[in-house]
């Protein structure tokens, strides 16, 4: 049998009907133990031997073939599975499209558009999203303002955004001016909430357009246009850890 290491929020997500929040709130609200015991921490990691129970039933590992998929996200579609208040999500694009049951290898914020990779293997999940991986993901932004040479160079350092994180350096590679503004591309290999976003905003600069381009050495020529969704072959997928330098 495959050998199993994956985070428990992960391996719910994919073996049950849960989504990736309710996933969380079960495993944090008592219902789920692991090997006999009550677990409430969604990002315990687990392997194929673990026992694993759902309100004291126990949770069957799926026998799905492992897949990658990639997708051309468009802006103002929420990277989720499910939507309370009814916005669109990419599994309102993917409908009818996958027969297996993914989840969304990180996220892309509903106003960014780029390269999304959806998968049903946990390790391989992982190991894109985890900073220690160092798999670089390209972005294209444009801002709102003009960038100085001094700001550049702050942002190949790292900066500290609002919440205190102290980002590693960037790969910043200025690209054009754009009236007022400034068109960059840059490369990072972290995962923090909103992150491009909040590096220009600790320079007092807005992100007008936010595209992700790549994951590692895999570009989204792949899916060239909004919404365009495509099953990756193995030697697609090793592009993508290629970029594990």
């Amino acid at each position: 049998m495959r050998k199993l290491r994956e985070k428990l929020q992960r391996f719910l997500q994919r073996n049950t009907n849960l989504s990736r929040r309710k996933a969380a709130e079960a495993i944090k609200s008592g219902h789920v133990k692991v090997n006999g015991e009550v677990i409430t921490d969604p990002w315990v990691e687990i392997n194929s031997s673990s026992d694993i129970l759902l309100d004291n039933k126990k949770v069957n590992i799926s026998c799905e073939k492992r897949v990658v998929y990639a997708l051309h996200k468009p802006a103002g579609v929420l990277t989720a599975m499910k939507d309370d208040r009814g916005r669109p999500t990419i599994a309102d694009l993917i409908a009818g499209k996958i027969k297996e049951k993914v989840f969304h290898v990180g996220r892309l914020d509903k106003d960014t558009e780029g390269l999304l990779l959806l998968t049903n293997d946990g390790d391989f999940a992982n190991k894109v999203t985890h900073p220690s991986s160092e798999i670089e993901k390209t972005y294209i932004a444009t801002v709102n303002a003009t960038l100085t040479e001094k700001e550049l160079e702050a942002l190949r350092k790292g900066v500290t955004l609002r919440d205190g994180y102290n980002t590693s350096g960037a790969k910043v590679r200025l690209l054009k001016r754009k009236g007022k503004g400034t068109v960059v591309e840059l490369k990072i290999h972290e995962g923090h909430k909103r992150e491009v976003r909040e590096m220009f905003r600790a320079l007092n600069k807005r992100v007008i357009a936010l595209k992700r381009t790549a994951i590692g050495d895999l570009k989204i020529d792949i899916v060239p246009k909004p919404g365009m969704l495509k099953k990756l072959s193995k030697e697609e997928v090793f592009r993508i850890n290629k970029g594990d330098r």
